[in-house]
């Protein structure tokens, strides 16, 4: 529980030292993307799911179920292929107990055009050769660190580091996440994730500060072995909580409550071949496909969007070293 307690610490002098600031709401809202094609095509309803490299972002405890040495790398096209969201994360096993991880998530939308200086008075008409391009992003940065306590339970904890960059105005800031996993039976798992538990705080080029709202999701997930023929199959449920009064923006609301479902499944032939599906808070239609040979998956997800903004496609490779090769 050392490291447990050294967090706890560092929590409560982060605390103590944050300046006046103000909530923003959805301030952190870059950072509710998802991560990793496989969680992605159940409709992110992974809290309790996580066991790969990628749980350091979606609930760190579960990074203790991962190999030696795992590594996944994400890429995402999404809104007419305007906007590319990437995920990169490793983790490696310290000992039995412990697992550390790093991720690094990053959206960018690259030569919008800036047309400020581009209009000519002299002339009365725009000057073409005055229009630029720049380009804008959001960073985050994840140092993930978990331990099983026992074999029902364990628990995380990451260390973020954020940046927001749009050209004009800068942002830097830092805050922290602590997930739980608990194995009620052999099949039935539960899981917690307290993203931004100190109030992250962001401090803008300008001096402005803000905090981005703690937020929990809860979930639950049961295994299905279908022996005869040789089926497996993971349903999920995941509840999001937010405190920052979304009114319309989510599916149930209660005063600064509001609450998000989300519901996936992933099927699994032979340990080979997987399909995904899921709805996602909201309400979107999500699948995916995956293929596991020795050491790597490749996997693939697909959200609906609904809209003139087209789908969303996303693709990853994961590369797994288990133990017997160290």
């Amino acid at each position: 529980m050392k490291q447990l307690q050294i967090f706890t610490f560092t929590f409560l002098i982060f605390i103590s030292s944050l300046p006046a600031t103000s909530f923003k709401k959805y301030s952190g809202e870059f950072l509710s993307l998802g991560a990793g094609s496989r969680a992605m095509g159940m409709a992110g309803a992974f809290v309790s799911v996580a066991n790969d490299v990628s749980a350091g972002y979606w609930n760190p405890a579960g990074l203790t179920e991962t190999d030696s040495l795992e590594i996944l790398f994400m890429h995402t096209k999404q809104f007419i292929s305007s906007v590319q969201h990437n995920f990169i994360a490793a983790s490696m096993r310290l000992n039995a107990q412990s697992t550390l991880a790093v991720s690094f998530m990053y959206l960018t939308v690259n030569g919008i055009k800036d047309t400020r200086d581009a209009y000519n008075f002299a002339e009365g008409k725009i000057d073409h050769s005055r229009i630029q391009s720049f380009n804008t992003g959001d960073y985050a940065f994840y140092i993930s660190y978990a331990r099983m306590t026992n074999r029902q339970f364990s628990y995380g904890f990451n260390i973020k580091l954020l940046e927001r960059d749009y050209k004009i105005e800068s942002a830097i800031g830092i805050g922290f996440d602590v997930g739980l996993k608990y194995r009620l039976t052999d099949k039935l798992m539960i899981g917690a994730m307290f993203r931004d538990i100190t109030t992250s705080l962001m401090t803008w080029s300008t001096g402005e500060r803000e905090l981005i709202s703690p937020s929990l999701r809860t979930g639950a997930s049961y295994l299905v072995n279908i022996s005869p023929l040789n089926l497996t199959l993971l349903p999920s449920l995941d509840l999001n909580w937010n405190f920052e009064g979304r009114q319309y923006a989510s599916q149930f609301q209660l005063g600064a409550v509001s609450l998000d479902a989300l519901a996936g499944m992933e099927v699994v032939y032979h340990d080979l071949l997987a399909v995904r599906l899921g709805l996602d808070d909201l309400q979107r239609f999500n699948t995916g496909i995956g293929l596991r040979i020795p050491r790597i998956s490749f996997d693939y997800s697909f959200t609906a969007y609904q809209s003139e903004l087209d789908d969303i496609h996303r693709i990853s490779f994961h590369l797994n070293f288990d133990r017997t090769l160290f």
